[in-house]
């Protein structure tokens, strides 16, 4: 009897640790208003002190921010999208300078909001693109408790389309998405979408959730992902509902024919550079890629930036016409 009873206080024990640390992680990670993992201008916070050369790219990024931030709120109207089951969707809109029926839709970062992509909105309204920007779950005017990791956000993504498409059914639409971002648009791209999506942009994307966390366990934790990360996965979907595996851009560019440009830094150490192979072998559809050699996360348009957009824009006029 006492054994039965030792034996139940340890399983008890056991499962009552296991749920510490898996809620720690998706707090630490997932939960809004958490710092999570730091990257700084593209560096990874736990590399230790930035260089000279590495300060000045972080303050090209911070001052162009602020800048095209500003510009931006002046600009946009706000506008929110219901889901169905009841999630407030904030989203900020500028019109193009004259009137068209192209429209791109940003999706920003880890940590981010809608209002940190006014430079990309504005270099996609020059390109004659009226633009939204969509606040990500649990980050800006958004819904929610818990960042979705791009998978929450890819079904509200799949609302601002239907949004668009009830404002003009002659609509043409690019996905565009950085980081997290661009995870979320992969994933949009499983969905079945209507054909007024004409292509999508990603930047700097992880292949799936899953893989992204076991990189950063290993990379900066220094822990095996199996089996923390399997036990940190069943909670985050019973009280997040992202379930790490299914979470997969992976899976969804194996079904969609949509064409793709692939962005990424061969330098990047946050979303590593090995997951643009397996994304691009992936893509079922048209699909392009540019490396950006020496830019690590989220700096392949401040390294390069004419390369960038140029890019960009002829794969633009090449599928949005």
């Amino acid at each position: 009897m006492k054994k039965s009873v030792k034996i139940i206080a340890a399983v008890a024990a056991l499962t009552a640790a296991i749920t510490a640390v898996s809620k720690y992680f998706c707090d630490f990670a997932m939960k809004k208003g958490n710092n999570g993992f730091q990257i700084k201008g593209g560096f990874r916070a736990d590399k230790g002190t930035v260089t000279d050369e590495q300060q000045k790219v972080i303050d090209i990024l911070h001052n162009r921010r602020k800048k095209y931030k500003n510009w931006f709120l002046v600009e946009a109207e706000n506008i929110n999208v219901m889901t169905n089951n009841g999630v407030k969707v904030h989203g900020l809109l500028v019109k193009a300078e004259e009137r068209s029926h192209k429209y791109a839709l940003l999706c920003h970062g880890y940590k981010d909001c809608a209002d940190d992509m006014g430079y990309q909105a504005y270099k996609f309204r020059k390109m004659g693109y009226n633009v939204i920007a969509v606040d990500g779950r649990g980050s800006g005017k958004t819904d929610g408790k818990y960042i979705g990791m791009g998978w929450l956000e890819h079904k509200d993504l799949c609302g601002f389309i239907n949004y668009v498409l009830s404002q003009d059914t002659q609509a043409k639409i690019l996905l565009y998405g950085v980081s997290m971002g661009a995870a979320e648009v992969m994933m949009t791209a499983g969905e079945k979408l209507p054909a007024n999506v004409k292509a999508i942009v990603e930047d700097c994307g992880y292949t799936s959730v899953w893989d992204e966390f076991a990189y950063s366990l290993r990379s900066i934790f220094h822990l095996p992902p199996v089996p923390l990360l399997n036990c940190i996965s069943l909670y985050s979907k019973l009280v997040t509902g992202v379930g790490f595996k299914e979470a997969s851009a992976v899976k969804a560019l194996k079904t969609s024919k949509i064409p793709i440009l692939m962005i990424h830094g061969s330098d990047d150490d946050f979303v590593p550079f090995e997951m643009l192979d397996e994304l691009y072998e992936a893509a079922a559809g048209e699909k392009e890629k540019l490396v950006v050699k020496g830019a690590k996360h989220i700096q392949s348009d401040i390294i390069a930036p004419e390369l960038y957009w140029t890019t960009i824009k002829n794969f633009s006029d090449k599928y949005v016409k």
